[in-house]
């Protein structure tokens, strides 16, 4: 056998045959070369039989398959030139694989989509014949609706013309007739009597209001005018006889103060030792409230 053959038969081989024949020339078993590779001895005898897990990195392989041919003397170039033309012929098929599940992939995605967009008219064309049913219904309803308001007026026009045709009574006696209408003048006049006695009522209302209408102004309470002077700030809070707030929080000091209202007054003070009040142009005594306290009390002063 020439030197041309033999590479040939090596080419042929792959690394796995190539090993495995090896490691049986030198008399070695499968757990043999297990415990010096560190691995296990389903995975030397997978890499004999070439079949290799694809969570596996090609790396990896190519490493165990290195530490294998040195272990047994083999030429590391040889095997590493056999499992790549290996590798090679395996990615080819996985390459029309992958493509295949692409093309499967979007088939179904295509059904899906086809899927879709048949339920979404269906639902459209729902929708349009409910709103039609929705439509017809409420025509349906306006129509009784506007011939039961025209037959009103027929109804009207029927009655008057049944009420023309009834037959004229002849005329009665004169003493009849005088009898029949005296009771009707009686009518009249106690019908109109109850309409004029409301409007002599209501011309006695007026009157009297517009009466006691002076007396009224005539007792509502003077305003009166008070006056505060602040020498320092204080919290003041004052209300009138009619329950308006005429002044409320703090005043600075310095300031004076007007203010008018219906007394009596409801007066309350933080600091009532910095404030003097003239109550109707008289000066209102403020010594005998307590200094550093609250002070509240009524204008005029009780």
């Amino acid at each position: 056998m020439t030197d041309e053959q033999v590479a040939e038969q090596t080419q042929a081989m792959g690394p796995g045959q190539m090993l495995r024949e090896a490691r049986v020339a030198k008399g070695l078993t499968v757990e043999d070369v297990a415990n010096r590779l560190n691995l296990k001895s389903s995975n030397v005898q997978d890499l004999e039989a070439e079949k290799f897990d694809e969570r596996i990195s090609v790396t990896f392989i190519r490493g165990y398959y290195k530490n294998y041919a040195k272990l047994l003397d083999v030429p590391q170039a040889d095997v590493q030139q056999a499992f790549d033309a290996l590798n090679a012929a395996k990615q080819e098929p996985a390459k029309l694989q992958s493509f295949s599940r692409k093309v499967a992939k979007q088939a179904s995605d295509d059904r899906l989509m086809m899927v879709s967009y048949v339920i979404l008219a269906i639902i459209l064309a729902l929708v349009v014949v409910w709103w039609l049913q929705q439509s017809n219904t409420s025509a349906t309803e306006t129509v009784p609706a506007s011939s039961t308001v025209t037959s009103a007026p027929q109804t009207k026009a029927s009655e008057q013309s049944e009420q023309s045709e009834q037959p004229v009574q002849p005329d009665a006696p004169l003493e009849e007739q005088q009898v029949v209408e005296q009771p009707s003048l009686d009518v009249v006049a106690s019908e109109d009597t109850p309409a004029a006695e409301p409007q002599l009522n209501d011309d006695t209302t007026v009157q009297a209001a517009e009466a006691s209408l002076p007396e009224l102004i005539g007792e509502l309470p003077a305003q009166v005018e008070l006056v505060f002077q602040f020498s320092a700030d204080c919290w003041v809070n004052i209300m009138d006889a009619t329950g308006e707030a005429i002044a409320f929080g703090v005043k600075k000091a310095g300031r004076t103060m007007p203010v008018s209202g219906v007394p009596p007054f409801e007066i309350t003070l933080g600091a009532p030792d910095v404030v003097q009040i003239q109550y109707d142009g008289e000066a209102v005594d403020m010594t005998g409230f307590p200094k550093g306290r609250t002070a509240k009390f009524n204008l005029p002063l009780n």
